[in-house]
């Protein structure tokens, strides 16, 4: 093994850095190879001792590779004694380069420890500038209608980021009602970012399940720090915060004080990255009540965000109208405006409470008039 090269980030960054000119076999295929090679050395060498020169002759035998790559989600295929003894494992063929992205620690570990030299690359993510600031100023109202008193402390708690010194995350909690702009003003950040946000629900995770996911399992198992790495924007959003229960909060420690993630298997770090987590809750005494002082503490901003009035309402119709309007044919189109349906839908807007109702009601009012012109035609 000539030349060592770890990648820590997301695959679209590692395929980057695969630049060769000799051809390149992937960990599944040398695993698929390495129990080709058991099985014949078993057959033809089935209750025998190799004595030196058939050691030799083994060694001289051992396939060629120029170049290695793993990806992130090979290493599941591989059994925990391929794992623990990985480099055993790989010395079973003449490897010139190994390339390998997100390797659990434990691989790291046996490379360490024999002391190899390791190339190390960090995936680099877009952050927070001065520019941007002023782009969330110029564009907030229009993208997160109604929320207008979020603006001015989401810019200062971002503004953190600037700072050149500052490598921790900024970690907010958004509150107040649902639909109103918590989840949307994540995915308007990573737009800004040109970056895919990185969303967890955690709504969807019972206990069980949860605890390997948090703090890891076995190594084949799907869990939150291995999902960290491979994400590929630095806004992460943990949607419904207040659904998991306190029993977990420990987990967030260490990534809300230092942006480090670290379970049994993998070790994230999550320099100048923003975490928002989203809630349900009303009110401040209810969100100290419900998740307590140590996880309360370890906020650095906790914003509300405010039920939605008439006016932003309308303003959030019109938006929504126009998306939706502007996905039909040609032919849609002309039919929704004979029907005057924008009319329609404002004169109930006094019914309504959030953007996700919206999206909804007109959604359902272009589709009865579609669906009732195909019948009566």
């Amino acid at each position: 093994m000539q030349n060592i090269s770890i990648y820590y980030g997301p695959k679209s960054g590692f395929n980057k850095i695969l630049k060769f000119d000799e051809p390149a076999i992937t960990l599944t295929s040398m695993a698929i190879l390495s129990d080709k090679k058991m099985r014949e050395h078993s057959f033809k060498l089935p209750n025998r001792k190799s004595n030196d020169s058939e050691e030799k002759l083994e060694d001289l035998n051992r396939i060629k590779i120029p170049n290695l790559v793993a990806f992130s989600d090979e290493y599941a295929a591989l059994s925990e004694n391929a794992i623990q003894g990985f480099l055993s494992f790989l010395s079973q063929f003449d490897i010139d380069n190994i390339f390998l992205q997100n390797p659990p620690a434990y691989i790291v570990s046996q490379f360490n420890k024999l002391e190899l030299k390791v190339n190390v690359f960090q995936y680099v993510y877009n952050s927070v500038t001065p520019n941007l600031i002023k782009t969330i100023n110029k564009e907030f109202s229009s993208e997160i209608i109604g929320q207008e008193s979020v603006k001015n402390k989401l810019m200062s708690t971002l503004y953190q980021l600037c700072n050149v010194k500052n490598k921790k995350p900024v970690v907010m909690l958004f509150y107040g009602p649902t639909g109103i702009g918590k989840t949307e003003t994540g995915k308007f950040l990573s737009t800004l970012l040109k970056q895919q946000l990185f969303r967890k629900q955690f709504s969807m995770f019972n206990s069980e399940e949860f605890t390997s996911y948090l703090f890891g399992g076995k190594h084949s198992q799907n869990c939150l720090a291995k999902e960290l790495l491979e994400r590929e924007s630095n806004i992460i959003l943990f949607d419904e915060f207040d659904k998991t229960h306190p029993v977990f909060h420990s987990a967030f420690y260490q990534l809300f004080d230092e942006g480090i993630y670290e379970d049994k298997n993998y070790y994230v770090t999550l320099e100048k990255s923003v975490i928002i987590c989203t809630s349900n809750y009303s009110s401040l005494d209810e969100i100290k009540k419900k998740l307590g002082a140590p996880i309360y503490s370890r906020f650095d901003a906790i914003i509300k965000y405010n039920e939605l009035d008439v006016t932003a309402i309308k303003k959030i119709i019109e938006k929504e109208y126009i998306r939706q309007f502007n996905l039909l044919d040609n032919w849609e189109q002309d039919l929704i405006k004979n029907k005057n349906t924008f009319n329609d839908i404002l004169s109930i807007s006094d019914n309504i409470e959030n953007a996700r109702q919206i999206n909804h009601l007109i959604k359902d009012k272009i589709s009865s008039i579609l669906v009732q012109h195909i019948i009566n035609n």
